[in-house]
C-alpha cells in the first residue's frame, strides 16, 4: 500500500505518519480524496516509479524470451545437414539478439511515452510518437 505525505509529498510504503524526522506529516492513501488535490509533480513521480518498474519487467521478459528463442533455434538446427546447421545456428542466435533489441527498445519508448507524456498525447499520435522518438 503506497501512501503520500501531505507535507513533504514523499511516497512511503505505509504507516500513519511520515517517517522523516523533520516532517512528521500525515500519510494518506493514493485513493483518498485529499490525495487527488496534491500537485501534479507528485503524480508524475508516481507514474515514473511505476513506469520504470513496468519497463524493467518488459526488458527482463524480452531477455528471457530471446534466450529461449535463440536456444530453441540452435537445438532445432543441430540435426540438419552440414552447411544448413551452421546457417540455422547463426540465424537463431542473430534472431534471438534481434528479438531482444527490438523488444528492449520498444519497452524503453513505451515507458517514456506512456509515463512521461501521459495526458499530453492524443491516442491517434501514439504510434507515431513511439516510432519517431529519439534517444
Amino acid at each position: 500500500m503506497v501512501k503520500i505525505c501531505t507535507k513533504c509529498h514523499n511516497i512511503w510504503p505505509g504507516g500513519f505518519r511520515c517517517p522523516d524526522e523533520t516532517c512528521r506529516g500525515a500519510l494518506i492513501h493514493t485513493d483518498d480524496a485529499r490525495a487527488q488535490e496534491l500537485p501534479e509533480a507528485v503524480w508524475r513521480n508516481q507514474r515514473v516509479d511505476y513506469g520504470a518498474r513496468r519497463g524493467m519487467v518488459f526488458r527482463f521478459q524480452a531477455g528471457v524470451l530471446a534466450i529461449v528463442l535463440g536456444l530453441y533455434g540452435v537445438r532445432s538446427s543441430v540435426p540438419l545437414e552440414s552447411p544448413w546447421n551452421i546457417v540455422g545456428i547463426v540465424g537463431s542466435l542473430v534472431g534471438g539478439a534481434l528479438f531482444y533489441y527490438v523488444f528492449h527498445e520498444l519497452a524503453h519508448r513505451a515507458v517514456r511515452v506512456w509515463v512521461l507524456r501521459r495526458g499530453q498525447l492524443d491516442k491517434k499520435k501514439l504510434t507515431r510518437a513511439l516510432l519517431n522518438q529519439k534517444r
